[in-house]
């Protein structure tokens, strides 16, 4: 199902908000002079440089919020930062960590419903519990079924990749013991694919994740989570407001340019 145009705007608002806002505190800053950086570039290379990446990390901490906007009307229950609570014991917290381990020295396969089995097998009802929890970005639920989303940025890190898959490990140790897991799915998120061409290939997440069981990257996520052309529609979306912003975009910068970057400017 296509966005709405109700989705659009919510997104929209997001975006032309702080994006202004962004502008406007950057125009507004003292601390700009780079005096060795204009002599390579240009100021506004620099100035541009440094604008886009104050946006760069904004955005990365805005993805769940826009894709719990693009989940509306597809998923009965949507919850952002959502916090499980289950128990853990000793003989699957030693078979999550035999798997990170193997995935890490890469002598183990991706597959997320071997992993699945293994924690199953490794349970048993008599064994010791400990209370636990697991904060996840996105969790979506519709009829039986549950989906649990780790949203991270285009190039993270083995630790966060790591981390991240251990707290989906848990998650699948946790409901194992209330419900069936054959309903229950554990994914990465990608809000885009940073490679030109071919598939997404930062080792550091492959090392962990693998498309087609536990990875979901551009289009894959934003077209699962609101349906076939969500992804085409929502670049359509940050088009319309960056081209609204292109003007003032292009002044800040402009205005920026012109002020003075040593004492011969002054005078």
């Amino acid at each position: 199902m296509p966005l709405t145009e109700k989705q659009k705007e919510y997104v929209k608002n997001i975006l032309r908000t702080k994006l202004h806002e962004k502008i406007k505190d950057f125009a507004e800053q003292e601390d700009m002079n780079k005096p060795f950086y204009f002599a390579l570039f240009s100021k506004e290379i620099v100035f541009a440089g440094s604008l886009l990446q104050s946006v760069y990390t904004w955005l990365g901490g805005k993805w769940e919020e826009i894709a719990e906007i693009i989940t509306m009307g597809n998923f009965s229950r949507v919850e952002r930062r959502y916090k499980l609570e289950g128990e853990i014991t000793p003989q699957e917290q030693a078979k999550i960590d035999d798997i990170l381990k193997d995935l890490e020295l890469g002598t183990r396969e991706i597959n997320i419903e071997d992993a699945k089995r293994e924690l199953l097998d490794s349970f048993n009802e008599t064994d010791p519990r400990r209370r636990t929890s697991e904060t996840v970005d996105l969790f979506l639920e519709v009829g039986n079924k549950e989906f649990y989303f780790e949203l991270k940025s285009v190039k993270p890190n083995k630790n966060e990749m790591r981390a991240a898959k251990q707290d989906l490990l848990n998650i699948l140790a946790m409901r194992q013991k209330v419900r069936d897991t054959k309903d229950v799915y554990v994914f990465l998120a990608l809000p885009f694919n940073s490679y030109f061409s071919g598939p997404y290939r930062r080792w550091t997440v492959t090392r962990f994740f693998k498309a087609d069981e536990d990875l979901l990257v551009g289009n894959e996520f934003w077209d699962f989570v609101g349906g076939n052309g969500s992804y085409e529609e929502l670049l359509g979306v940050f088009g319309e407001v960056g081209e609204e912003a292109m003007g003032l975009i292009n002044e800040t910068l402009e205005r920026l340019g012109r002020s003075p970057t040593t004492m011969d400017d002054y005078v």
